[in-house]
């Protein structure tokens, strides 16, 4: 693993990428339950409460909330350039965005519009100070490099997707009449195309090469990639609010979809080049997001071929790129950013540290636990797909998710307790 390009010496506290991870997987949990709370099967269609609750648990609750603190981490140690104020940043958004969260799937859940009201300002709060903050430090970032481009297209297009999200909450909640098809299709395309596919595409840059040991991504991709999604986000934006043909939507989409399947196939190829050929079960977390990628946008492409079954293969596509893509990427980086945070931060304390032994990134978090999550994590993926014809599967999935966010939660404290415990010999020796 090769760090000396990174700026270690600007790292925020360790406390302040942990508090989201701490958090995030309890949303896993609160996601499982709305689901096992439904009247019926909540996979039956997009729009029932339970799976409207649960996905807006897992895309803000745990998506948002790990993917807000690995920024924080990755902004002053990848770009060199540390977010202002970054304790009081990380407060001001990780506990608005765990309130307002709570508060949109409650809404969803109920139907009370008193909860969307107090849902949309705090989330506008945590997502005004993150994205504020956000700009700020690339701003006053030096760097260039693809990964900062990429990064700063994602919070662009965050901008747009919180937008849009408030516009569709406040909406809910008094009762405006507004084109709530066309708004809602523009905020999941902004907040899943833009904020969460451009942010994994830049941290992709560096996490591959550097923890996968792989060749680096081909330029005349890693130069074109984010500037070129965003490009197409934006004419899918334009079209979609405008009232544009379905035609010129479909184009914006199949192009969107190809550069993904290109992005997929690129990583999948790095990979099988990999240097060490050791069996890894994070890099096996992220070659079921690349598979899951291909999948998605197979889906998706078949939905405009078959206009009989578009709603359920799009449902299909976005389960595939939820759960399958995102979620199998951002559980596989926490299974290696936390034990490598833990390692990092003990190794600063010098000599003590030395004397005292600090733990190896395997030491942290036991291997088999990773690997016995991958296989949870696939088998729960396996039966979310099947959940919409087969009844059993949709609770078979909610007792998936149930146990991942267990397991999850299991492995992220015991990293902190290895943390804490190391840090406390360390400091016993110094005194």
């Amino acid at each position: 693993m090769n760090i000396a390009s990174l700026s270690t010496d600007q790292a925020p506290p360790i406390s302040v990428p942990l508090r989201f991870f701490a958090v995030a997987p309890l949303f896993l949990v609160l996601a499982a339950l709305m689901l096992a709370m439904s009247d019926g099967n909540p996979f039956a269609a997009a729009q029932t409460p339970a799976l409207l609750a649960a996905t807006h648990c897992i895309t803000l609750g745990f998506m948002a909330m790990v993917m807000m603190g690995a920024t924080q981490q990755i902004l002053p140690v990848v770009i060199g350039s540390p977010l202002p104020a970054s304790r009081w940043v990380a407060w001001l958004t990780s506990v608005p965005l765990g309130a307002g969260a709570l508060s949109l799937c409650g809404g969803f859940m109920s139907g009370n519009a008193r909860l969307f009201n107090l849902a949309w300002p705090l989330l506008g709060v945590a997502f005004l100070v993150f994205i504020i903050a956000a700009m700020l430090s690339l701003w006053r970032a030096t760097a260039k490099n693809v990964t900062k481009t990429a990064i700063l297209l994602s919070i662009c297009a965050l901008a747009a997707a919180v937008t849009l999200g408030i516009l569709l909450a406040r909406g809910f909640a008094t009762g405006t009449a507004l084109d709530y098809a066309a708004l809602s299709v523009a905020h999941i395309t902004m907040a899943l195309g833009g904020w969460v596919m451009l942010l994994i595409v830049g941290v992709s840059y560096q996490v591959v090469p550097m923890f996968q040991i792989t060749p680096a991504y081909p330029k005349w991709l890693s130069a074109v990639l984010a500037p070129a999604l965003f490009a197409i986000l934006l004419l899918n934006l334009a079209l979609l609010l405008t009232g544009a043909e379905q035609t010129w939507i479909a184009a914006a989409g199949i192009s969107f979809w190809l550069l993904a399947v290109c992005f997929a196939l690129v990583t999948l190829k790095l990979q099988s080049q990999r240097r060490r050929k050791v069996a890894d079960a994070t890099l096996n977390f992220f070659r079921l997001g690349m598979v899951s990628l291909l999948l998605a946008a197979l889906l998706w492409l078949v939905a405009l071929l078959l206009p009989a079954f578009d709603m359920p293969l799009r449902l299909l596509s976005a389960i595939a790129f939820i759960a399958g893509f995102a979620m199998s990427l951002i559980q596989g980086m926490l299974y290696k950013i936390v034990p490598f945070l833990v390692w990092f931060h003990l190794f600063r304390g010098g000599v003590n540290a030395v004397k005292v032994g600090i733990p190896n990134m395997k030491e942290v978090i036991p291997e088999r636990l990773m690997w016995w999550h991958l296989r949870l994590h696939g088998g729960t993926l396996l039966v979310a797909l099947l959940a919409p014809w087969w009844n059993p599967a949709a609770w078979l999935a909610a007792l998936g998710l149930l146990l991942q966010g267990i397991l999850l939660g299991y492995a992220v404290f015991t990293g902190i307790a290895v943390y804490r415990r190391t840090l406390r010999r360390i400091e016993l020796l110094a005194v």
